[in-house]
């Protein structure tokens, strides 16, 4: 059973490199999104104080604050750090699978012990190549490619191999698909509720001023937020996400079926491989609708 810390060290490094650019993301475009808002709803009222207006000055800070995180966000780029951090640390993690359970091109009739490892670090090479090295920031694990944890498991009869990878690999990815699918799905409503209260909010509140109800201005500040909320939507995109983690979450349940069929190691190493396809399909789909 192969823990976090027996991993390669290029997925540790990717995989929280990734973690930190999404971070850095979702806070710079929440500050963004937030100091917008605040700037329209300062512009409603007048609050003077010794001559000065208290409220205007606040709302020019706010429009500073939004135009610090969008030179921050396009300056750093953590969008970026986060998506190719991504694709490195799942293409890496595929990779160790395939070497760990002896899945194509790393299957045991196809390559040796030496010839194995060998193939597995030229591909981390080709991967490390393609992305920024500070992308790659080591974290404070062993920094082994190849660990003993996968060395012991990759020595395991067929049979072990196999139920490790079905219940590591392909049980636990589609528990996580499901979790994830879920979750999207509840945000992705309520997000559409909200939206859609915000929209009548701005019609009631467009009807009040026209009648003379009220004299505020509320309009601006409404609309400010209900163009707010479609942009965090659609930084989210959790509709989208939760179809796709449905459909990979189906997917590999039938890979979990075939998975008692393949009885030869050029069979298993066939099958790996295709299930490892099966895996990286929806990554594949999330990072090429991200760019």
């Amino acid at each position: 059973m192969p823990a976090f810390d027996d991993f390669p060290a290029l997925f540790r490094a990717a995989d929280a490199n990734s973690l930190r650019g999404q971070r850095r993301f979702l806070i710079a475009t929440r500050c963004q999104l937030a100091a917008l808002i605040a700037a329209a709803a300062l512009g409603v009222f007048t609050w003077k104080a010794g001559g000065a207006d208290i409220a205007a000055a606040l709302s020019v800070v706010a429009f500073c604050a939004a135009v610090v995180s969008e030179v921050y966000l396009l300056k750093e780029r953590p969008d970026r750090v986060w998506y190719e951090g991504r694709a490195v640390a799942e293409s890496a993690k595929t990779l160790t699978w395939r070497y760990m359970v002896g899945g194509g091109p790393l299957g045991k009739e196809e390559t040796d012990v030496d010839a194995a490892a060998d193939l597995l670090l030229a591909r981390f090479t080709e991967i490390e190549r393609d992305v920024e090295a500070a992308w790659l920031i080591p974290d404070q694990g062993a920094p082994e490619q190849i660990t003993q944890d996968m060395i012991r498991i990759r020595q395991l009869p067929l049979e072990q191999r196999r139920e490790i990878y079905l219940r590591e690999r392909i049980e636990q990815q589609r528990e996580w698909y499901t979790a994830k699918s879920r979750w999207n799905e509840g945000r992705s409503t309520a997000w559409a509720l909200t939206l859609t209260v915000l929209e009548l909010l701005g019609v009631c509140a467009g009807v009040a001023k026209v009648t003379g109800v009220v004299d505020i201005d509320l309009l601006g500040v409404i609309a400010a937020l209900a163009a707010g909320g479609t942009a965090w939507v659609q930084t989210k995109q959790h509709k989208t996400l939760a179809t796709a983690y449905a459909v990979a979450r189906h997917e590999l349940a039938a890979v979990a079926f075939r998975a008692r069929r393949p009885a030869s190691e050029q069979e298993w190493a066939t099958f790996v491989a295709s299930a490892e396809d099966a895996v990286s399909r929806e990554h594949t789909l999330w990072r090429a609708s991200h760019m």
